[in-house]
């Protein structure tokens, strides 16, 4: 772990020009003999997004060149957890335990000071997120890459479920994609939890994409959720847009399926949003269903013809967190 030094801010306020004096040298003394060891190690450019966990920006770490990003997030939005090392954040507990699985974005570095936690994260080039990849194409993606997609992220989800982490946060805007290979990598763990059989009763995800259960009850079962989330991705990735956006829309749970969508990837995604979660198929099952034994391609990430999304989430740049795409709770 390493620590976020910083200089102690100065009152200047009804204070003697000779006393204000004596204390810039003594903050002059104290800049040139503290080391900020985030700015040591780090160039920070410019930001990259934002949203109700903080801010997110582009930087390059100094000994190689590599690009990184930073995730800064306030004191009022970290979550804690007793460990063998000490009280931790939660976040940083979570990455630790991913730092194996392939395609999530790993943690390199965290700084803590009283007021913010920075994360120090991997930051792959060529890539977008799964929401602006989605946003670009009309109608949403051809099923043949939606089950590659698709696949990819289940696959890392079991992943990190071997782990005992719960994402629970699972949305396009949480995936990248690189748009030269079609690769789909996990990013943001600042909603998740650590995984376990109970009944987890509080939920930071976001909310168009919460289960049923936890609208009309305020409580969930881990790996049902993970799968409700995943109905409404497929839906997103081969129709273009969420299917539910209030709770209202959620409760009746009647998705709208346009005509170019397959029987057999209606029937996976009516599975995944059953409004029993123990309904609900396993991550196993998804990936044994009908619609999976039809050919995928990866070959397609490139070949589509780039359109604008339009209806209510048209927009000239994409949204955070609190947009139409759905609040985070």
């Amino acid at each position: 772990m390493s620590t976020l030094v910083l200089t102690p801010s100065q009152s200047t306020n009804l204070i003697h020009p000779h006393q204000r004096a004596q204390q810039q040298q003594q903050t002059n003394k104290t800049n040139s003999s503290v080391v900020d060891p985030l700015r040591a190690r780090y160039l920070i450019a410019h930001k990259l997004a934002s949203g109700g966990f903080g801010d997110v920006y582009a930087g390059v770490r100094k000994k190689d060149g590599m690009p990184v990003a930073l995730k800064v997030v306030p004191k009022k939005r970290m979550r804690e957890i007793n460990t063998p090392d000490g009280r931790l954040p939660l976040e940083v507990v979570l990455l630790r335990r991913v730092a194996k699985v392939k395609n999530v974005i790993h943690m390199l570095d965290y700084f803590i000071h009283n007021d913010q936690l920075v994360i120090v994260l991997e930051r792959p080039e060529h890539c977008c997120d799964l929401y602006d990849f989605i946003s670009e194409r009309s109608n949403g993606i051809d099923e043949r890459l939606a089950r590659d997609f698709l696949k990819q992220i289940i696959i890392i989800l079991k992943d990190i479920h071997q782990c005992g982490v719960l994402h629970r946060d699972i949305k396009d805007e949480n995936f990248l994609v690189d748009t030269r290979t079609g690769q789909i990598y996990l990013i943001d763990f600042g909603s998740g939890a650590l995984l376990n059989d109970g009944i987890y009763t509080d939920f930071e995800g976001t909310a168009c994409y919460a289960p049923p259960e936890w609208v009309t009850c305020r409580r969930y079962f881990g790996l049902p959720q993970t799968v409700w989330s995943l109905g409404i991705l497929l839906y997103d990735l081969v129709c273009g847009d969420i299917p539910f956006l209030d709770d209202l829309s959620i409760i009746k749970c009647q998705p709208h399926f346009p005509s170019h969508i397959s029987s057999d990837c209606i029937q996976l995604i009516e599975q995944c949003l059953s409004i029993r979660s123990s309904e609900r198929p396993t991550l196993d099952q998804c990936l044994n269903s009908e619609w999976f034994k039809y050919p995928s391609s990866r070959d397609l990430c490139l070949s589509l013809v780039s359109r604008k999304r339009g209806g209510h989430n048209s927009s000239s740049s994409k949204p955070t967190s609190s947009s139409s795409r759905g609040n985070s709770l």
